[in-house]
């Protein structure tokens, strides 16, 4: 049975650190809903009463303004609108459902610490040398922010080959060509030097292996190694597969693996990955109950919101471009377009295009898209769910030659 420590937040200061095997870990992570949903159902009662007591003092006033009506009609009454406001009391203080509370501001994490940003490159790495292409995987669990305006959060990401992406909820892209031999060893322990306190595990989609085996739990410190050969090419998502799933994924732990087709056309190649964030508690753990409401707080590509919008990605007008992109939900679509161009050519979980404006991604979903850019200016890149565009999942090319964009750190 895997192990792992108790969060330091969940430790009174007297007793030693407390060690909980994964379903007492799974009654902690929803202890803090259930204590949310007791509220919930504790609120309606106490709205009833208040609305009786506001529904009689309506009766009262409105009473008393028809008494002084009859006998000084000539005047206005301030009973009347004393009348309407105690009326409008009554219909007051609707019950907040679970999942559905904002998200708190910077403002409100005072004197929490987090981690500094730093802006994933989102130029994709090479593929690693050698006969047999291998990956070091990292486990992190960190405070982060994942918007400029909104409060820090845990998020649980992973790191490869010693790059990781502190200060964002990210997770690098492991690259390798159709036919290539692939070695994993998941490390659950910590790239950034931080403590690693709950069981994970890593589910590749791209590889063809036993999950029972390969896609196990470790514990805090251990490490596990197996290979497979990448037979089919595409962008592919990992994951951790550990209980409560919705908790790992929901907390960062997603990323993309891309497995480069033979005769691939030579092009700039950039990556990325929408994800979706839930922010609980300013430094807390994930929330829960909003991550089940599938209602995120934050759309974003590479971990961070409106990050590419305010560093944009510089290239060349003319120049072949592909973007490998990635859908790791947890459980939104994605409607991935480039404002300005049309996609020369897609593929899409096997499927080839020509001529798209818009590549739709589920959940897990990946695919590329080739195009170029005819002109010098600034290339917006969305989601085209604008709801989920507004949550942060946008960012700009900004072709070498085009003036900067308003707003941009660039």
């Amino acid at each position: 049975m895997s192990l792992t420590q108790t969060p330091l937040d969940l430790q009174p200061d007297s007793m030693a650190p407390h060690y909980v095997d994964d379903d007492e870990l799974q009654i902690l992570l929803e202890h803090d809903h259930e204590e949310r949903e007791a509220d919930r159902l504790a609120l309606p009662g106490f709205l009833i009463a208040t609305s009786v007591g506001a529904v009689m003092l309506a009766v009262i006033a409105i009473v008393t303004a028809v008494f002084a009506l009859a006998g000084r009609s000539d005047e206005p009454t301030a009973t009347s609108a004393a009348a309407g406001t105690a009326a409008a009391a009554a219909g007051t203080g609707a019950a907040v459902q679970p999942g559905t509370t904002a998200a708190p501001t910077i403002a409100q994490a005072k004197g929490v610490k987090f981690e500094p940003y730093q802006r994933p490159d989102p130029a994709l790495p090479a593929v690693p040398a050698g006969t047999v292409k291998r990956f070091r995987v990292t486990v992190d669990e960190h405070v982060s922010q994942v918007s400029a305006a909104l409060a820090p959060t845990q998020v649980w990401t992973y790191g490869v080959n010693g790059t990781s992406y502190p200060g964002t909820g990210g997770s690098p892209p492991l690259v390798v060509d159709q036919g290539d031999s692939v070695e994993i060893t998941l490390a659950n322990t910590g790239t950034l030097g931080m403590k690693v306190v709950m069981p994970h595990s890593i589910d590749f989609h791209s590889a063809e292996v036993a999950p029972n085996i390969d896609y196990t739990d470790i514990g805090p410190g251990a490490t596990k190694k197996f290979s497979f050969v990448a037979k089919h090419p595409g962008v592919y998502m990992y994951h951790c597969a550990t209980q409560p799933i919705l908790m790992h994924a929901g907390s960062g732990m997603t990323g993309m693996m891309v497995v480069r087709p033979k005769g691939l056309p030579a092009a700039d190649e950039y990556w990325l990955t929408q994800q979706e964030f839930f922010i609980g508690k300013p430094g807390g753990m994930a929330d829960l109950a909003k991550i089940k409401a599938k209602n995120p707080d934050v759309v974003a590509f590479n971990g961070f919101a409106d990050q590419y919008k305010t560093h944009p990605i510089t290239v060349q007008r003319g120049k072949r471009i592909r973007m490998y992109v990635l859908n790791g939900g947890v459980s939104t679509w994605s409607a991935f377009h480039v404002i300005g161009t049309v996609f020369d050519r897609t593929m899409v979980e096997g499927t080839a295009g020509r001529h798209s404006q818009t590549i739709n991604l589920a959940p897990s979903q990946g695919g590329w898209v080739d195009f170029t850019l005819d002109k010098e200016g600034n290339y917006p890149f969305v989601t085209h769910a604008f709801g989920d565009m507004v949550k942060g999942a946008t960012g700009v090319l900004h072709t070498t030659g085009g003036p900067i964009p308003k707003g941009s750190g660039h």
